[in-house]
């Protein structure tokens, strides 16, 4: 297959990205589209100035608060299902939107939307991060800042442009039609596989193997609490303030304070040229600085962050110049361009861009305006295009949906508060070129949170990548197992077939296809994944198990003959007796291998109880790894057991082998019941502990140091945290329950383990 020349990326997994792309550019067109209408709802629907923009705002709250459930169900389950549904909600949110007829209905209509945009954002971060390699996502995120500029842009051009030819309503039933296509769409696109862009996994993405872990409640508290996650959270809060604030307001505030000498016909149109222009560096910006952020990146893993903070800082001053040269047009304009009254409207276009050069002319401040506001554009791409990479970079694959939707909440908080109180904050500044001064210098504290992140960055990339080496080498050896396991199954049908060649000739047959067909399987997946000792003895065994189903059937097919003697029947009774001795010869079951499997078991719950003085957590993955050997050995044995109808046929060594697997099995499932069982009082324990003030982050801490120095565990927390008397006794009974949930295991399972 063919690549894409700009990416490492095959060019069929660029479906998916592209079409996640194209709705996340609908999604966020539709969250700005209101904007350049804000004077015409007020008008039409009788909102009054000051409540006109909290609709938009309502949008946002919600959208930030659903980002969270959206985030966390993005990584538990299938992402395609999730964002077709955040997808329709939007979409009904927006066709709402467009029926609008009062105050109330439009405020739960831009809520609805902001319920779906909550889904679109996570899920698509979610998927696109998962398709991108480590050394391109910044100039994926980069690319995708570009069209959220260019979605900003178009929303609120479609409404500029073809809201006061069309209606304001047209562009929300626009778009409502575009995004269903969209989500047909999605229905017949492969969404790539979660951790598929991951380093440390791609030997696990190479033979196709599932990347399995998902995200559990107990995550979320991790995912808040990693550094690099925290700072950049807070720093999102800050940061999107001033961006909001020119966003929403820089077209109104140059249409109604600064263009005031413009006929009313291009005066909205000229302002949102003007707003428009700083968006020219931004655009260019974002394609510099994510191409920067990713040449740096392979370089060394902290230079992501050292651009952003670098970018930050000197963009303050540039911006701040931006709007220092923003003053009131010369009324010259009017003498020289001698406007019609009023402005045909096939000439408005001719006259607006007659004005902007007109505008340069006479007022050459704004070729400041512009040049400072195009070079702060710039380097305000800095931190934007490279934040994204930097949250893909630090957390798990389960937890890179929940991470975005915290992000998500703080950007949109920010939004939302920034909106909810932006006619306070005018009133309190006077004007709303001085809130937008003031704006300006939260990008300070941002600054200095970006610098700790350069310090956590890498230490956190460290922690992600040991996780997921260790994820991948069991992964792989869980998968070897399960092919060991199918083998034994193909083996047993095999040797089981025996029993039933005189006197079952299908269920001989029947046996003989599920083993070839499991033994197949094996083959294809040991070839595929390169395993050459599962490949070549399932190679063999296919072999023999074809041959041996064949010479028994053209046995089969000649006993059918009606002219037979019964010197010939017996003579063709003792080929299949033959068979039925070259079946016994050949590869047996390995009852043995289940015997060590069952063994292996109780001796994880053996290292479980020796941790539990030193790790609580590693003593639990072992009781948990104990759970999954019994059921696997469990429901081999079931399966094995239920192929035998009549052990009466059996021959005495078959017998005695086959009731040492019946007592097995009646063992298996008793040891299942005590360790599922030991595993929820575990889990009770980790509640309890919790319950008295030790959460699961103080205790993991604790063990990490108990087990490398090999401290008691009990001890340490009962210095730690039993200073009151009562607390002391509460902690004590807790910790004491833990050596009788494993006495009590120990009553339930049996100790006698060996079969033979």
């Amino acid at each position: 297959m063919g690549r894409f020349k700009l990416t490492k990326i095959k060019l069929k997994d660029l479906a998916p990205i592209i079409l996640v792309m194209f709705l996340l550019f609908v999604s966020i067109a539709c969250a700005n589209m209101l904007i350049p209408s804000y004077g015409v709802i007020h008008l039409e629907l009788g909102i009054p100035e000051a409540l006109v923009a909290i609709p938009d705002s309502g949008f946002l709250l919600t959208s930030a608060s659903f980002a969270l459930i959206w985030g966390y169900f993005t990584d538990r389950i299938d992402r395609t299902k999730v964002i077709i549904v955040g997808a329709f909600s939007w979409t009904f949110g927006m066709m709402l939107t467009g029926f609008s007829s009062s105050f109330i209905i439009l405020l739960i209509s831009r809520m609805i939307s902001g319920i779906g945009l909550g889904c679109v954002i996570p899920v698509g971060y979610s998927i696109i991060s998962d398709a991108i390699p480590p050394d391109e996502r910044s100039g994926w995120f980069g690319t995708l800042a570009i069209l959220s500029s260019l979605s900003n842009g178009s929303g609120q051009a479609l409404s500029s442009f073809i809201g006061p030819v069309l209606g304001w309503r047209f562009p929300f039933f626009l778009l409502s039609g575009i995004s269903i296509a969209i989500v047909c769409v999605l229905f017949f696109v492969k969404i790539p596989q979660r951790g598929a862009s991951e380093s440390e996994l791609s030997d696990l993405v190479e033979l196709h193997l599932e990347y399995s872990y998902k995200i559990s409640k107990k995550d979320l508290g991790v995912i808040l609490m990693k550094k690099t996650n925290k700072y950049l959270i807070i720093q999102g809060f800050f940061a999107i303030i001033p961006g909001t604030l020119f966003v929403y307001f820089m077209t109104s505030m140059l249409s109604t304070h600064y263009f005031t000498v413009l006929p009313s016909e291009i005066r909205l149109q000229t302002a949102a040229i003007f707003a428009g222009l700083l968006g020219i560096g931004y655009l260019l910006g974002n394609a510099i600085m994510s191409y920067v952020g990713d040449i740096l990146f392979r370089k060394n893993k902290r230079n992501r962050t050292r651009v952003a903070t670098a970018c930050m800082a000197l963009s303050i001053p540039f911006i701040f110049l931006t709007l220092v040269f923003i003053q009131p047009v010369s009324s010259k304009i009017i003498t020289n361009l001698s406007y019609p009254s009023p402005i045909p409207p096939g000439e408005i276009t001719k006259y607006i861009f007659l004005t902007i050069f007109e505008i340069f002319k006479v007022s050459p401040n704004y070729i400041y305006y512009f040049i400072f506001g195009f070079i702060g554009a710039v380097l305000s791409t800095g931190w934007v295009s490279n934040k994204n990479a930097v949250m893909v970079d630090v957390n798990l694959p389960e937890h890179k949906g929940t991470a975005t939707s915290f992000f998500s909440l703080a950007e949109q908080v920010g939004k939302g508060v920034t909106l909810l109180l932006s006619f306070t904050l005018i009133s309190l500044f006077g004007s709303v070129i001085n809130m937008m001064y003031f704006a300006v210098f939260l990008w300070v504290p941002s600054a200095i949170l970006w610098i700790l992140v350069g310090r956590s960055v890498e230490t956190d990339m460290e922690y992600k990548t040991t996780i997921l080496s260790e994820r991948k080498q069991v992964n792989m050896l869980e998968f070897i197992f399960e092919l060991e396991i199918q083998m034994d199954r193909a083996t047993q049908k095999v040797q089981d077939s025996k029993y039933y060649i005189l006197s079952n000739h299908s269920k001989f047959n029947k046996l003989l296809d599920d083993a070839i067909a499991i033994l197949s399987y094996c083959e294809k997946e040991g070839e595929f994944r390169s395993i050459t000792k599962i490949e070549k003895r399932a190679r063999d065994m296919n072999i023999k198990a074809t041959s041996i189903k064949n010479m028994a059937n053209q046995i089969f097919k000649i006993l059918e003959l009606d002219d037979l003697s019964a010197k010939e029947i017996d003579m063709l009774n003792e080929d299949l007796r033959q068979i039925i001795l070259k079946i016994a010869e050949g590869e047996r079951s390995t009852f043995g291998d289940l015997q060590i499997y069952y063994e292996d078991a109780y001796l994880k719950i053996v290292e479980a109880r020796l941790l539990r003085k030193n790790d609580l957590f590693k003593s639990m993955e072992k009781v948990l790894k104990a759970v999954k050997i019994y059921e696997r050995v469990k429901n081999l044995l079931s399966e094995r057991l239920q192929v035998i109808l009549d052990n009466s046929e059996l021959s005495k060594e078959d017998k005695f082998v086959y009731d040492k697997e019946q007592e097995l099995l009646e063992k298996c499932s008793k040891a299942l019941v005590a360790t599922t069982s030991l595993k929820e009082e575990f889990e009770g324990i980790f509640k309890k502990l919790e319950e008295n003030g030790i959460s699961e982050k103080d205790l993991e801490k604790i063990s990490e140091l108990t087990l490398e120095y090999n401290i008691d565990l009990y001890t340490v927390i009962m210095d730690t945290f039993g200073q009151d008397r009562r607390t002391k006794e509460t902690i004590l009974e807790v910790l004491n329950e833990i050596d009788a949930i494993f006495n009590e295991y120990d009553k339930l399972k049996e100790s006698e383990l060996k079969v033979f």
